[in-house]
């Protein structure tokens, strides 16, 4: 290494013994080498350390110094590999925004293997790799570098980057795998409120269809029934938009009703933990208020908007729904509210939907997720294919251990 070199990246490997990381950096202490960079683990008795050490204020000559960091090889009985390392690297990497990316589902061989690959074919770096879950249920975090990432002629790079994100998304859904992809810079910070769109995240779909027909199975008698487009969650704008035709119902009828509404397997517990971490919650729903009285009164959340049905004085509905009425196109500014009230940004919001019109408002925020969306060609950070809402916290970071922790208590 030429003697005008003064940054140097130092590498090692090997089985941990008490002392090694004092003793590597007391070595770059006492030669006057200031650590600009650092990232040691130590997995099963395996030891690894990265270092980027800048010896411009160092007395002693380069060659000297390169002796005696080899030396530590001996000592330690490490394999160290050194290398110059080019300071304009540094300040590059100090600018550039990595991306955090989550892979969730069921085990089988071969994932790490394809997700990798199509890595390799954007040209884009894995920088961290590690396993947040693993067994018959597999969960791991990767931090890409999309810095050199291939472009076509004429390409930008976020044209480029959003193009990687929607063939990632196909190519996990072709292994059967949820996907989340989070930039770094906005992972990082701290995120304050979670907000679901109820009917489209948290009550299973099965079951809101068949609450929907019996619904309709009741107004067929009146002089007509809602229209629809043929989606489920339309269906439910379709009600809402067309209450003259529940005109006549009782509270008691809705009650009955509403025991057929099943939510999405781990929905209070999620909400729950949620909560023990120090979210907000904020449930919205352009249906009728009961689908979120079950959560609001098991949960706890903070806010909850949905419509209410107006009813007479001996609880039959009169066919109107009461002010301020919400639909798919004023939960934004339902949003809006909230993060005003609690003096947060949008990047520190998590919004859980399922991508949809019914829920576009969840496409501005820190982190966007789709639940079982309709397509996979949805605008949102990541999609989680099944209705196993608990997979959000794997998006946050969670290890498998320590949601078994939180269930368990």
């Amino acid at each position: 290494m030429p003697q005008e070199t003064r940054m140097i990246s130092f590498s090692a490997i090997g089985l941990y013994t008490p002392g090694v990381v004092a003793r590597i950096t007391g070595k770059i202490f006492e030669m006057n080498g200031n650590i600009v960079d650092v990232e040691e683990n130590c997995r099963r008795g395996l030891f690894s350390i990265f270092l980027v050490v800048d010896f411009t204020a160092s007395p002693i000559e380069t060659d000297h110094i390169i002796t005696a960091l080899k030396g530590i090889e001996k000592e330690a009985d490490l394999k160290i590999i050194l290398a110059q390392y080019d300071e304009k690297a540094v300040t590059v990497a100090s600018r550039s925004e990595n991306h955090l990316v989550t892979i969730i589902g069921v085990d089988r061989p071969g994932i790490i293997a394809k997700v990798s690959s199509f890595f390799h074919s954007k040209s884009i770096l894995i920088e961290k790799c590690r396993m947040i879950a693993r067994g018959r249920f597999f969960s791991m975090e990767m931090v890409i570098d999309t810095r050199k990432i291939a472009l076509e002629p004429g390409q930008k790079q976020t044209e480029s980057l959003n193009a990687m994100k929607k063939e990632l998304k196909l190519l996990c859904t072709d292994i059967d795998q949820s996907v989340v992809i989070q930039s770094e810079n906005i992972y990082r910070r701290n995120k304050k409120l979670v907000v679901f769109d109820v009917e489209s995240s948290l009550v299973q779909h099965r079951s809101l269809k068949h609450f929907i027909d019996r619904i309709r199975d009741r107004v067929a008698t009146q002089t007509g029934v809602p229209e629809s487009d043929g989606g489920t969650h339309n269906q439910m704008q379709a009600l809402v938009d067309n209450a003259r035709f529940l005109k006549g119902l009782s509270v008691q009828d809705f009650e009955k009703l509403n025991e057929i509404l099943q939510l999405n397997p781990g929905t209070i517990e999620l909400i729950k933990i949620l909560k023990s971490m120090g979210f907000k919650i904020a449930l919205l729903s352009s249906g009728f208020n009961f689908l979120v009285k079950k959560i609001f009164e098991t949960a706890g959340v903070d806010y909850a908007f949905s419509n209410s049905l107006e009813l007479d004085e001996n609880g039959i509905t009169t066919g109107r729904i009461e002010e301020p009425v919400i639909t798919s196109d004023t939960k934004s500014d339902i949003l809006d509210f909230i993060m005003s009230t609690e003096n947060i940004k949008p990047d520190q919001v998590i919004a859980v939907g399922d991508g949809s019109q019914s829920s576009h408002f969840i496409e501005n925020v820190g982190l966007s997720i789709a639940i079982k969306p309709e397509t996979s060609n949805t605008k949102t950070d990541g999609v989680i294919t099944s209705d196993k809402v608990l997979n959000v916290l794997y998006c946050l970071g969670m290890t498998k251990e320590e949601l078994e922790n939180y269930t368990a208590e």
